[in-house]
């Protein structure tokens, strides 16, 4: 499991690309929505794809990459603007610089030259230059040969696009180093009997460090519509890269799934990924994220059946449900849910429902565009299936962002449907939501029943919040604890004291600091009198919970970290008779065993 009790953001997190996808974006919301006499660029350009002014878009764009400073994800996005607008050689360009420094850097990323190389060929071949796309998507398969391994998941989906849409297979072999057709059926019949690799039996310690790696399948539902392409096809089913496979786009609701491994060995939120050192000539899934094999279902029956038998595997029975918010794509998503389902130590099923985000950091007013009847329609439906149809015994749901807007639009439907479970869902979790404070309350005044507990959690220094209350020109949000959103059924939770300063936003604190009394939440349905954790303060409007004002002096973050992990593991029983053991011994780690004795005693 990942490790606990550490509220700093290590470095290494602040690396990851879902971290870096967020940041970039909040941050351009930040600069873009400060108060200044003209409007920023990047808040036009917004407006202009919104409204699918594409000469505006295309004219903002070219002048923001006019700037230097303009790097990373930000000159890709606008480049692929240019791209969609046919001019192709502009948008190489612009791509070609990010690659440049993305290979000086050190230690160098691997995996995200991969992902560039592979882009640059899609936008060659887009365009008819299917000499510069064969060239790229080779550059791409031969950085995965050395730096990955000629048995990762990542090649086959490399070479099954140079098969599929008639490029020089006989230059991408002399790129490569490889035969492509053999290679791709070999790594193909690999992926499929083990999508990533075998985990490891379990090593579950309560004090020491646990090794190796989890295997995760995430089953998905989502509104996205498929990027488009021919495919290839091995043993009569398609090669699925769930990297590329969904777009920005709106379409019927499908489901699936993907095998994804997370390291145990990390910080709580990290999310490591393949590549960043010279040495590592092999993914190792003890240290990255690798996202492996997509399958798509034919039916819900078909979707239905492999959900059911995850659960019948478990003891637990639970599912677990993840809504992300703006500037998601596909995949950073399902890194996000089996980063979730590992550090919850999910034992079931981890769901994934992605609405159809545009991934793209001046994207928001398109992203809220999604929230559309239709969309939340199809997410309603799918939560009746599962709630309904698998067999669960505990269902718990957590949106992010702007995914509660879905999530408290579906809830009041599914409040006035007739339903076959009564109460659904154990627990709902609001985390910071970027919905308008004033209809998330009337949203929320419709949806008694459907949980055991519901919960919000909001911050006063949630500076995305901030920054989106500006640019939608309208009142607080509900995840701002500035004025906090208090309802009764509603336990509202205000951790603007574990967001930190520097590049925290505090937009994501259950993901961090908070992260311990989400897991009291979601492990153990523990309601706020009983996580002492959380201080309690009697506003006139009603009660609010403080994180990081623990009410007994003897319950602090490391204590209750380990309590609850303590009980989740063993229950309370067996919890309480080991914690006493460690609790007696002499070592250095005893005042935090006595410190989570006392709490679990507590609960008794």
């Amino acid at each position: 499991m990942a490790q606990q009790g550490d509220n700093t953001m290590p470095d290494h997190f602040i690396r990851t690309p879902v971290f870096r996808l967020v940041m970039a974006g909040l941050f351009v919301l930040l600069a873009a929505c400060a108060s200044k006499p003209e409007l920023d660029r990047l808040v036009l350009l917004g407006d202009a794809q919104a409204e699918g002014n594409v000469e505006q878009e295309v004219a903002l764009a070219r002048a923001l990459l006019a700037d230097p400073d303009v790097k990373g994800d930000l000159r890709t996005d606008l480049a692929d603007i240019l791209a969609e607008a046919g001019q192709t050689e502009a948008a190489l360009s612009a791509y070609h610089r990010v690659l440049t420094a993305a290979s000086a850097e050190t230690p160098p990323n691997y995996a995200y030259q991969i992902d560039l190389r592979a882009r640059m060929a899609d936008i060659a071949l887009d365009a008819g230059d299917t000499a510069r796309a064969t060239e790229e998507i080779g550059a791409a398969a031969r950085l995965a040969r050395i730096h990955l391994g000629s048995d990762h998941p990542r090649l086959a989906p490399l070479l099954a696009y140079a098969t599929e849409n008639g490029l020089d297979t006989a230059r991408v072999a002399e790129i490569t180093g490889l035969p492509v057709e053999a290679t791709l059926a070999g790594s193909v019949e690999r992926a499929r009997e083990r999508p990533v690799g075998v985990a490891s039996a379990p090593t579950r310690s309560l004090g020491g460090v646990e090794p190796d790696f989890d295997l995760v399948r995430v089953f998905f539902g989502t509104n996205r519509a498929p990027q488009g392409g021919k495919l290839k096809v091995v043993d009569g089913r398609p090669v699925l890269d769930p990297n590329k496979y969904f777009s920005g786009k709106s379409a019927a609701l499908k489901t699936g799934s993907v095998m994804v491994s997370v390291p145990r060995n990390r910080a709580l939120g990290d999310i490591p990924k393949p590549g960043m050192f010279t040495f590592d000539r092999r993914p190792n899934p003890a240290k990255y994220v690798i996202l492996g094999d997509m399958k798509l279902d034919a039916t819900m029956a078909e979707f239905l059946a492999n959900v059911r038998i995850e659960l019948a595997r478990s003891q637990r029975r639970e599912i677990f449900i993840f809504i992300h918010g703006y500037n998601n794509d596909f995949p950073t998503a399902v890194e996000r849910t089996a980063q979730l389902a590992v550090d919850l130590e999910i034992d079931g099923a981890p769901v994934l429902y992605s609405w159809p985000s545009a991934g793209s950091v001046f994207g928001y007013k398109t992203d809220r565009k999604q929230i559309t009847q239709s969309t939340v329609d199809d997410l309603e439906f799918f939560l009746h299936v599962l709630t309904e149809q698998t067999g669960a015994e505990r269902v718990n749901i957590v949106a992010h962002s702007m995914g509660n807007e879905f999530l408290v639009r579906a809830l009041q439907e599914m409040a006035d449907d007739e339903r076959a479970v009564p109460t659904p869902f154990d627990q709902v979790v609001f985390a910071s939501p970027d919905v308008d404070a004033e209809e998330f309350i009337t949203l929320m005044s419709r949806v008694d029943g459907l949980a055991n507990n519901m919960t919000l959690y909001a911050s006063s220094k949630d500076r995305a919040l901030q920054a989106s209350r500006r640019f939608n020109k309208s009142g607080r949000r509900a995840g701002d604890s500035t004025e906090p959103v208090l309802l009764a059924g509603l336990n509202t939770i205000d951790t603007t004291r574990g967001s930190t300063g520097g590049l925290a936003l505090g937009h994501s604190d259950i993901f961090g600091a908070a992260f311990s009394d989400f897991q009291a939440v979601t492990w153990l349905s523990l309601e706020p009198e009983q996580r002492c954790i959380l201080g309690k303060q009697e506003i006139k409007s009603g009660t609010a919970w403080i994180f990081g004002t623990p009410r007994s002096d003897y319950c602090d973050a490391d204590g209750f970290a380990t309590a609850i992990t303590t009980v989740r593991r063993l229950g309370l029983a067996t919890a309480s008779t080991e914690l006493a053991t460690r609790a007696s011994a002499k070592t250095p780690d005893a005042p935090r065993w006595q410190s989570a004795l006392k709490i679990v005693e507590s609960l008794q």
